[in-house]
């Protein structure tokens, strides 16, 4: 489309603020259930990765956002991924941070800002974030069994057993929930407990 071959036009001339702002142009026309938007997104990713003054334009656009109050979560998105990919975990956060306060409900990008953490080192950020994801997908069990097993490796171990009663407190009634728990305490050797989880997903299927 037009503003794609804008964007491209614009990459290839090395001028970021303009392709990003053509490639947003693209992403806004496809509307937000259009199929081709995925290709819009993919679209300004590639122009944030091969962006030649990507800090400088972050300087550039953080200016812009403090004059206006307006930040664009697609674009601080894809900046916070174009700097993981490049291995610099350090200024991805604050720009997927940017990202979530504007759309919280991301699980991508809750996921990314869990994984710069980890490679930070930083283990207690990495908690941090999923607690914070976890109050916006309170129905993810996945994700209580990933912050009891942090909290464990931190020897959180009352904070890691709240954790594993969540996943079967959120869904009680759903056979998954009771076969994850059962599965955590035969890894944990509480096998009596382990068989008591069991005995419920029989008795739900």
């Amino acid at each position: 489309g037009y503003y794609g071959s804008l964007a491209t036009a614009y990459a290839g001339l090395k001028k970021t603020a303009e392709a990003v702002d053509a490639a947003c142009g693209a992403i806004v026309s496809w509307g937000p259930t259009h199929g081709n938007r995925a290709q819009a997104i993919e679209s300004l990713k590639a122009v944030v990765r091969q962006a030649p003054d990507l800090d400088a334009y972050v300087v550039q656009l953080d200016k812009q956002s403090a004059e206006t109050g307006l930040h664009n979560p697609v674009v601080r998105k894809a900046i916070g991924q174009a700097y993981m990919e490049k291995g610099q975990h350090a200024k991805a956060i604050p720009q997927l941070n940017l990202a979530i306060e504007i759309q919280p409900n991301d699980a991508e990008t809750h996921q990314a800002l869990a994984a710069c953490y980890d490679q930070q080192q930083d283990k207690e950020g990495a908690i941090r974030q999923l607690l914070r994801w976890r109050e916006l997908a309170r129905r993810e069990i996945k994700l209580y069994d990933d912050l009891g097993k942090r909290c464990q490796a931190l020897n959180k171990p009352e904070e890691a057993e709240r954790a594993f009663t969540s996943i079967v407190e959120v869904l009680p009634s759903e056979s998954e929930s009771h076969a994850l728990l059962a599965e955590i305490r035969q890894q944990q050797n509480r096998w009596p407990e382990a068989i008591v989880q069991w005995e419920q997903v029989a008795r739900i299927r």
